[in-house]
């Protein structure tokens, strides 16, 4: 059998796997059916990562994505379940925040019970939506969905966690500001940063263009399902 080259480390040996690092020398190209796999595969397996993935993502966002698409998988925490523990720990935070209070409106009052409960379970169903604009506007750098798919769930965990400190600092401030205007410019920032990183060959003021675009559709469309749901709770 001919030597193969481990796209992860670039050490060549035979067999299924690196001698070196120990990822498959074989990393297809992202697909639909090997995304529902891999969200199969999370109910009955927990990866290694976490924390790696967790520090790549703050310190070098598109970068890390980019490097997971093209093959540099083996210590990574996996795109789904990394998106399920930052949104768990999200959900866990945002319950802890937004404690019911006498001096409440009806209004303010189903809206941290919206934010305490179903929040995150939102941002979970609006996930492949987030996607979608992401891959329209950018479909000209050659990625396919499901790579966007990808690409966004690793993106939208650790924006989750932002909103954990954009909620405590509304909560500290009590309310003084709309929320949005903490929040927008703190995830508009993450996702220029991770923009640039992972689609460089784009023109500098067509991705501030792009991801400005996607942002807001993404945030307009986020909170209105969420004032309609709170509508409901009232």
């Amino acid at each position: 059998m001919a030597d193969q080259t481990c796209r992860h480390c670039g050490q060549t040996g035979n067999g299924k796997y690196c001698s070196q690092c120990g990822q498959s020398y074989t990393t297809k190209r992202l697909t639909l059916h090997a995304i529902i796999h891999e969200v199969f595969h999370f109910f009955t397996h927990v990866d290694k990562g976490f924390f790696y993935t967790l520090r790549m993502l703050a310190l070098q966002p598109g970068k890390m994505q980019k490097g997971y698409i093209d093959g540099h998988r083996v210590k990574h925490q996996k795109p789904f379940s990394m998106f399920f523990v930052c949104g768990s720990v999200t959900a866990f935070a945002l319950y802890l925040i937004h404690k019911p209070s006498g001096e409440m409106t009806n209004f303010d009052e189903a809206m941290a019970d919206f934010r305490r409960h179903y929040y995150v379970l939102l941002q979970a169903a609006l996930l492949p939506l987030y996607a979608l604009v992401t891959w329209l506007l950018f479909r000209n750098n050659k990625i396919n969905y499901a790579e966007s798919l990808v690409y966004f769930a690793y993106t939208l965990s650790f924006m989750l966690l932002l909103v954990i400190f954009t909620n405590v600092f509304d909560k500290l401030t009590q309310g003084r500001f709309p929320t949005w205007y903490i929040e927008m410019p703190v995830l508009l920032g993450y996702l220029l940063w991770t923009n640039f990183r992972f689609f460089p060959s784009e023109k500098w003021w067509a991705n501030i263009l792009k991801t400005v675009i996607s942002i807001s559709v993404s945030y307009y469309i986020s909170n209105y399902l969420s004032d309609l749901a709170v509508t409901h709770l009232i």
